[in-house]
């Protein structure tokens, strides 16, 4: 693709990819709020509650099943096989994610034109989160990233169906964010190829993070969400250099990003981006950026063996601005 190519408008036509939004969702889930109106992708929902009268007329497939949301969602591809022959790409949000369809339908096109694996949206300056990766970057379109994480994921065909051994084990998901890279890897033959952060297109993530999950696995017995990122872990073949909450991890790097000039950048132009962004122009409404931390992210940008970051400059299209 050429620089400055392809511009992801709002109109999406039949050349869209077939999208599949699946949405593992509770009792005070968003989703309806990014259902409603015009869209182009089909909606799956894996309901977890206790209401058996309540119904879903948004949804294409309807999965009722008690459980976390990993486990649940293997258990929905079960129940529908058909959907991953169906379906070039899935969406897998919590429910917790405020979003609009028009932009669900921009980042289901924008995988299948740029033939990402797994990539997600940023979140907005509203949101709470776990990683200061996942926040959008004011100076970027994109970021490729060794790291997605498992609250937004967007995933094609190919990555669900290796992935779905993995999910059948696990009730948090906790791991599948860094596996998911190395499954890309093995299918691109190229390091990271096709995994990123969009930074044109937010959506919210409107609650605390992981206090009903971890309440959760603790009322069901099971083993705590380190533990299953942990086991996860033994499949992981990159270097571990960090660790979450004493589990040995690989560490979480931009390792190269696209500006809204449509400038590429990777390395000490990079992590300078990286800094005054995280430093001067992102903040946080619902949960305070820590300078620490801020300056921890921007120093490990870009600093990867330049072997392993995809030489993608020219080849990213410009992105529609949020």
């Amino acid at each position: 693709m050429p620089a400055g190519g392809l511009m992801l408008g709002s109109t999406i036509n039949e050349k869209s990819p077939r999208g599949l939004a699946v949405i593992r969702c509770g009792d005070r889930s968003l989703h309806r709020n990014w259902v409603t109106g015009r869209r182009h992708f089909d909606v799956g929902v894996s309901y977890y509650g206790s209401d058996s009268a309540v119904e879903f007329p948004e949804a294409d497939y309807v999965h009722r099943c008690k459980g976390g949301k990993w486990d649940g969602l293997f258990h929905f591809f079960q129940q529908f096989p058909e959907v991953t022959d169906r379906y070039d790409y899935f969406w897998l949000p919590d429910d917790d994610i405020d979003a609009m369809a028009a932009d669900v339908d921009r980042l289901f096109a924008l995988g299948f034109e740029n033939n990402y694996h797994v990539y997600q949206p940023s979140l907005d300056e509203h949101s709470y989160y776990s990683h200061l990766i996942t926040l959008r970057h004011p100076s970027f379109d994109v970021r490729y990233t060794n790291f997605v994480e498992v609250m937004v994921p967007f995933i094609s065909r190919e990555t669900l169906v290796r992935s779905l051994p993995f999910i059948e084990k696990t009730a948090s998901g906790f791991g599948l964010d860094f596996l998911w890279p190395q499954m890309v890897r093995e299918i691109e033959r190229e390091a990271y190829r096709g995994v990123a952060i969009i930074d044109a297109i937010t959506v919210c993530h409107t609650r605390p993070v992981g206090g009903n999950l971890h309440q959760f696995m603790r009322d069901t017995q099971r083993h705590s969400a380190m533990d299953e990122m942990d086991a996860t872990m033994e499949w992981i073949k990159d270097a571990r250099g960090a660790r979450i909450n004493g589990v040995s991890v690989p560490r979480i790097r931009i390792l190269s990003g696209t500006i809204r000039s449509g400038r590429h950048l990777s390395g000490l132009a990079l992590a300078r981006r990286v800094g005054l962004d995280v430093l001067f122009r992102l903040t946080n409404r619902s949960q305070p950026v820590r300078w620490f931390a801020a300056v921890k992210h921007a120093a490990k940008a870009g600093f990867l063996s330049q072997s392993l970051i995809l030489p993608i400059a020219g080849v990213i299209p410009s992105l529609p601005h949020t």
